[in-house]
């Protein structure tokens, strides 16, 4: 129990709503319409804030892509392309099994100095992490920029603005060690940036 009200106060700390949500990494209990992707989009994304030296050093929005996101996001990108019925459960399937052997997000950062908005270079200043509760992290995977494609992003994640960059961000499902990162103890996901200007912390607390 104590466990619990400390991520909830973590949550809080991080930005997350007054009444922290509490999801689940499984599979969907249902095949998602159009219309649920919009519940979906605000049940798995979280918004931080990070400010150095009265300077917006770092607004970042997250949306953790479970499969539950997966699905509605399937839903609507069926609905948006006007995809016939035969070939639905076709696209359904890639656009679910495309990145699903990792923790994949979709991130928007912006900065007050554009230098620092970088994920990807290795000029970059971030170090991002993926914790769990009991601090074991892992590092990306994979970070791609998402130079292409921007007015489909912006459909989305209205998140999205002319200031902000859109980036891919995977991580690896496992530990250095071979042991998974998430457990059925596992209570909660925190997608950490780091660097010289401070830190934010996005949690998703898990059932």
């Amino acid at each position: 129990m104590m466990k619990r009200l400390a991520l909830v106060a973590a949550c809080l700390i991080a930005g997350c709503a007054s009444a922290p949500v509490v999801v689940s990494l499984g599979e969907p209990q249902r095949q998602a319409t159009p219309k649920d992707y919009v519940n979906q989009l605000k049940r798995w994304t979280r918004h931080a804030h990070l400010r150095s030296d009265f300077d917006e050093a770092l607004d970042v929005d997250a949306t953790l892509r479970s499969p539950e996101f997966r699905d509605a996001y399937a839903a609507k990108y069926i609905e948006l392309y006007r995809i016939g019925p035969e070939n639905q459960p076709h696209t359904r399937g890639e656009l679910m099994a495309d990145g699903a052997d990792t923790y994949e997000f979709h991130v928007e950062t912006s900065t007050h100095d554009y230098a620092l908005n970088d994920l990807t270079s290795a000029k970059t200043v971030w170090r991002l992490t993926l914790v769990d509760d009991d601090g074991h992290e892992v590092q990306p995977s994979r970070v791609v920029a998402g130079k292409e494609r921007r007015a489909l992003d912006e459909q989305f994640y209205p998140y999205v603005n002319i200031f902000s960059r859109g980036w891919t961000v995977r991580f690896p499902r496992t530990r250095l060690d071979g042991s998974p990162l998430v457990g059925s103890d596992t209570k909660a996901l925190t997608l950490r940036f780091a660097g010289p200007q401070g830190s934010v912390d996005l949690v998703w607390v898990l059932k």
